[in-house]
């Protein structure tokens, strides 16, 4: 299930990254040759970039293909890498459910209070902060699950798969 949703964000991401680049490209190509702008084009552009960045953080996260510093790691012996691996999820962990909570909050306050964008097309701002928060969570799901894979490896001695 993790991999088919995944997959889809990743996708979402994609075709975010495309309309942002289309986007961009129509409104300074409208602007020069036309001169009229596309509507809300900077508020459109700062919304598509939620989807762009964090909809591929799960699938980046379950390839472990974060940054990581292995000058000083491939000093240490296999059982603590192993034992560090776990305190890196933890605190990944840690960290993404602080950002869920806090962009579940804002999410909340944001359906409350019916906010939306200034500009002529009134983008209601709860949609950007529900697929924040929906990225987080996911993410969240992932590290727990890193979390889990990594402890038992850390205890059996077996090293951890590279991917999930």
């Amino acid at each position: 299930m993790f991999k088919r949703l995944e997959f889809i964000l990743d996708t979402l991401g994609a075709i975010a990254v495309v309309a942002l680049c289309l986007l961009i490209v129509g409104s300074i190509f409208s602007r020069e040759v036309l001169g009229v702008g596309i509507p809300d084009n900077l508020i459109l552009v700062r919304e598509l970039m939620v989807p762009a960045i964090l909809f591929p953080l799960s699938a980046a996260t379950s390839r472990r293909s974060h940054v990581a510093i292995e000058v000083i790691a491939n000093f240490f012996s296999d059982a603590l890498n192993r034992w560090i691996a776990v305190l890196a999820a933890l605190c990944g962990l840690v960290i993404m459910m602080t950002f869920f909570y806090a962009s579940w909050l804002q999410v909340t306050s944001t359906w409350q209070s019916g906010a939306h964008h200034g500009g002529d097309l009134l983008i209601p701002k709860w949609i950007s902060r529900s697929a924040c928060a929906f990225a987080f969570f996911l993410t969240s799901l992932r590290l727990l699950q890193i979390l889990w894979i990594d402890l038992k490896a850390a205890i059996t001695g077996q090293p951890a798969p590279a991917t999930l």
